[in-house]
């Protein structure tokens, strides 16, 4: 199953976000990640989270509509908002997941986020972290990417181990 999950973080492109979720099977917001859609015209199928970044006019609006499946968790937690939707996200069969508003401003976060591909990994699903400028891929098999103008590829190893890495054309 092809999933959104549509974080907090910053997401300046309402059409990369539209194209996602034309895509998606199953749309998740993470919280305030529904302000994101709210402002493209798109919905969530399920927003979860403890609902402090999101406005609280907005989240009676979508409870009195029921236009998403709304699950709560208390603000003190051992997990982010977006680790526990991609948690979510494998308990529903989750095959290929797409995190948008994953990087931003905060370092930590940014950070944070793209160690929560290594859940993905774990769980030999296909995904990655998008934006207006990057796509963030924690991969342990071939991954091949076309060529185009004007892009640029980093390679960046992350602990424990980086091994077996070949380029070619780069």
């Amino acid at each position: 199953m092809k999933t959104l999950i549509v974080g907090s973080g910053s997401l300046f492109d309402g059409n990369l976000l539209k194209k996602y979720h034309q895509w998606a099977d199953l749309v998740i917001a993470a919280d305030g990640g529904q302000e994101h859609l709210r402002k493209a015209g798109l919905n969530s199928h399920i927003l979860l989270g403890d609902f402090d970044s999101i406005d609280n006019a907005e989240l009676e609006e979508i409870k009195a509509k029921k236009s998403s499946e709304l699950i709560t968790f208390p603000k003190e937690k051992d997990y982010t908002d977006l680790e526990l939707a991609i948690n979510l996200a494998i308990e529903r069969g989750a095959t290929n997941i797409v995190l948008l508003g994953a990087c931003g401003t905060r370092l930590d976060h940014t950070t944070a986020n793209i160690h929560l591909l290594y859940k993905l990994l774990e769980n030999n699903i296909d995904g990655y972290i998008e934006d207006e400028h990057n796509r963030i891929y924690l991969i342990n098999k071939t991954l091949t990417i076309k060529k185009q103008d004007g892009y640029k590829v980093s390679v960046l190893p992350l602990p424990p181990f980086a091994g077996g890495v070949t380029t070619k054309g780069l």
